[in-house]
């Protein structure tokens, strides 16, 4: 089982903004930047849609996510992919809402994408 070490860990409470890349079901790419990406576990992590379009089109088609993430006091950078699953309502959306208050209270989350950490890199690397 894959999980997320206390490296790429820390690399995620470091990178702000996160880029986040999405595929449509037919493939075609689309990356964007967001502020609220957060571990929840060593093998989970949760993403607030705040301001998703084309990435919500795309999750809702096609539920994979990859993230980048770099430590730049290490200088040494992680990519995570993984398969996720969409709540906007019952408990795992209300915590998301709560966090995404608690760091910004002007957003209002539509939904919480919890992904499931199936492969991290770091470089070439694939790490277990």
């Amino acid at each position: 089982m894959i999980k997320l070490t206390p490296e790429v860990k820390t690399a995620i409470e470091k990178t702000d903004p996160i880029c986040i890349a999405t595929a449509d079901k037919n493939g075609v790419p689309n990356i964007v930047y967001i502020k609220c990406l957060k571990a929840v576990d060593d093998e989970t992590v949760v993403i607030s849609d705040n301001k998703f379009f084309k990435t919500r089109i795309n999750l809702d088609a096609n539920p994979v996510l990859a993230f980048v993430v770099l430590d730049k006091d290490t200088k040494k950078a992680y990519q995570v992919k993984g398969k996720v699953k969409c709540y906007t309502e019952g408990a795992k959306f209300d915590e998301t809402v709560k966090w995404v208050h608690e760091k910004f209270p002007h957003l209002s989350p539509k939904a919480a994408f919890f992904m499931k950490v199936d492969e991290v890199y770091c470089g070439a690397e694939r790490l277990s």
